[in-house]
């Protein structure tokens, strides 16, 4: 299955009632980047392909998408090495240590 479609998969039921509690259990272990003001307009997940971390963002905020109508059912895929991704919050963690 593709980045892509992993990512609607995942958010298929998200936020309806029929949700059960084990979908949302999976999917809560996919959940990334839920930093408040600065991510809270889109929807990411993170998992693993080998050696790689795929990331997969998808704009939901109406006021978004009415401004940006392309974003609308688009699905955005970064893929990284894992020691990257780890380097860099590595980084960010010393620089909040250090302030």
């Amino acid at each position: 299955m593709s980045a892509e479609a992993t990512h609607r998969r995942l958010r298929e039921q998200a936020g309806d009632g029929d949700e059960s509690e084990a979908d949302y259990q999976l999917r809560s272990r996919f959940w990334v980047l839920l930093w408040g003001p600065t991510t809270d307009n889109l929807t990411a997940y993170l998992f693993r392909e080998r050696d790689h971390l795929v990331i997969t963002l998808g704009f939901w905020r109406e006021e978004h998408l009415l401004s940006h109508p392309e974003d609308a059912g688009a699905v955005f895929v970064a893929e990284l090495p894992a020691e990257k991704l780890i380097g860099i919050l590595e980084g960010i963690a010393a620089a909040l240590d250090a302030g």
